[in-house]
C-alpha cells in the first residue's frame, strides 16, 4: 500500500486524524459531524474532509452551553 508521506494540515482537504488534532475531537465525533456538515469528499477509496465547511458547521451548530 502506498501510504502519503505529506501531512500538511493547512491544506483545504484533510483526513480523518488530521480533522480529529484540528478540533480535538474524536474520530466517531468527527465522521458524525462531517457528514452531517457535508464536508466528506471521496477521492476514489480515500475519504477526506473540507476543513473550513467542517470548522463552519462546528461554529454554526455547535455552542457552548
Amino acid at each position: 500500500m502506498n501510504l502519503s508521506t505529506n501531512k500538511n494540515i493547512n491544506g483545504e482537504l484533510v483526513d480523518l486524524d488530521q480533522a480529529c488534532s484540528i478540533t480535538n475531537l474524536g474520530r466517531n465525533t468527527v465522521r458524525n459531524l462531517a457528514s452531517s456538515a457535508g464536508a466528506i469528499r471521496k477521492i476514489g477509496r480515500c475519504s477526506r474532509i473540507r476543513k473550513d465547511i467542517l470548522l463552519n458547521y462546528i461554529e454554526e451548530n455547535c455552542k457552548a452551553e
